[in-house]
């Protein structure tokens, strides 16, 4: 297989299908994950169409994500290797929250679910935020690069923590 001009062995593709499809998944998240943040923040074109599409966003991210876990079944079944259960439940418990999400990304189901939908997606949006911040903090060592998606997912989550104490503060804190 051909990748960037390059020869990968047959015992790497798995791996590389692996990590270039988290990439992918990676950058539709987080044009989800700061839409709004980046509206509050600083609205722009840019941000106004980021929020008009962070629905599609989201989907994309769900749907390359899918992909990326028929890649981390590829490579289980093709290559010897093993992974611990800390690895397994929890970034087996972001696809479910994943495929959840996108299974209820639509009118219709944010109607049926009520308060629940949002519940649900706010709780997935920052369950996949830590977990792709995890995944790529732990693949610095293999991979200087990955410290690239470390410092933009630390700054996302710092803009949204930003942008909600900001709403806040307008808001007005509630009576005590």
């Amino acid at each position: 297989m051909w990748a960037y001009g390059v020869l990968v062995e047959p015992q790497s593709q798995a791996r590389f299908a692996v990590r270039e499809t988290a990439y992918v998944s990676a950058t539709f998240f987080l044009c989800a994950y700061l839409a709004r943040p980046l509206q509050a923040l600083a609205a722009s074109p840019l941000a106004a169409y980021l929020v008009r599409a962070r629905r599609q966003f989201g989907l994309a991210a769900a749907l390359a994500h899918t992909v990326h876990f028929g890649f981390v079944v590829a490579l289980f079944l093709t290559v010897d290797t093993t992974t611990n259960w800390v690895t397994a439940v929890f970034g087996g418990f972001g696809f479910v929250v994943y495929w959840a999400m996108a299974a209820t990304s639509n009118d219709s189901a944010v109607r049926a679910l009520g308060p629940n939908w949002k519940r649900l997606h706010r709780f997935g949006i920052h369950y996949l935020w830590l977990i792709y911040f995890v995944t790529f903090l732990g693949a610095v060592a293999r991979r200087p690069f990955d410290w690239l998606f470390v410092a933009v997912f630390v700054n996302a989550l710092a803009m949204r923590i930003y942008s909600w104490s900001r709403r806040r503060a307008i808001v007005g804190e509630p009576a005590a």
